[in-house]
């Protein structure tokens, strides 16, 4: 132990006495944060021609509305939304500690459609309507993409 304290201390005193009798020392590098962007080096490189395409991203699903808005005409934009369950608020969904008007299975497409391709995919979860009028899903894992 006192061996190594003793090398530590003589390495640390050569150190020192380099710096000293040495003078001052310069490091040689490039500051590569502060590089102006007009004098930083393209990576750009030779590729594929590549050309635009515009996609069609649709998602459909069923939701629970109240039968007497419906029938009234009075159903707004936020009544159709769903609020997905993630992480630690889907426990108490799946171990029925939550009053629900009603909990159905239900199921969602995705759709992606270009002028060349469609494709799809899906997946089904629990929705849960909730008296304060929410409605809370928990979806499943989706399906692989179908692009028959």
């Amino acid at each position: 132990m006192r061996k190594n304290l003793f090398y530590g201390a003589f390495a640390l005193l050569l150190v020192t006495l380099g710096f000293v009798m040495g003078g001052s020392t310069t490091a040689q590098h490039i500051d590569v944060f502060n590089i102006p962007r007009e004098k930083a080096e393209p990576h750009k490189i030779q590729g594929p021609e590549l050309l635009e395409v515009v996609v069609t991203d649709t998602y459909t699903y069923k939701v629970l509305v109240e039968k007497d808005k419906l029938d009234k005409g009075n159903v707004f934009a936020n009544e159709l939304e769903v609020q997905e369950l993630v992480g630690d608020q889907r426990t108490p969904y799946l171990w029925g500690q939550v009053e629900y008007y009603d909990r159905r299975v239900v199921s969602q497409m995705q759709t992606r459609t270009t002028e060349f391709l469609k494709c799809f995919r899906t997946r089904t979860g629990t929705l849960f309507y909730l008296p304060d009028g929410k409605r809370m899903i928990d979806w499943g894992p989706w399906s692989f993409w179908d692009c028959r």
